[in-house]
């Protein structure tokens, strides 16, 4: 049972990650990088409604509990999409892969 690691509502920025797959290869677990280098695995009854933003750039307010294995989780209240898999920052070029420097955010080179 997770236990509540601070009792305040957390804002959190980040993209949306897959963490974990069942024995089927579904995805039964997303994970939360923030922007300040922040890692929440996603939990709550939005869980499941979240799974559809992998890639995605989104604010989610929630609250930060502690799992059994010391894993910090946000059960997450809201949810705001701030932009989409195309738009998560990140330029990749699949003949060559990631070049010197191209790796980078776009908003970070500009």
């Amino acid at each position: 049972m997770p236990k509540t690691a601070e009792k305040t509502v957390t804002k959190v920025t980040g993209i949306v990650l897959p963490n974990d797959w069942d024995q089927d290869g579904s995805l039964i677990e997303i994970v939360l990088y923030g922007a300040d280098e922040s890692e929440f695995v996603i939990t709550g009854p939005k869980e499941r409604s979240l799974f559809s933003l992998c890639h995605h750039r989104v604010e989610c307010e929630g609250t930060p509990v502690l799992d059994n294995r010391g894993r910090r989780l946000l059960v997450v209240d809201e949810c705001r999409v701030l932009g989409d898999d195309v738009d998560s920052g990140y330029d990749f070029n699949w003949d060559t892969g990631f070049e010197v420097g191209l790796s980078f955010p776009r908003m970070w080179r500009q």
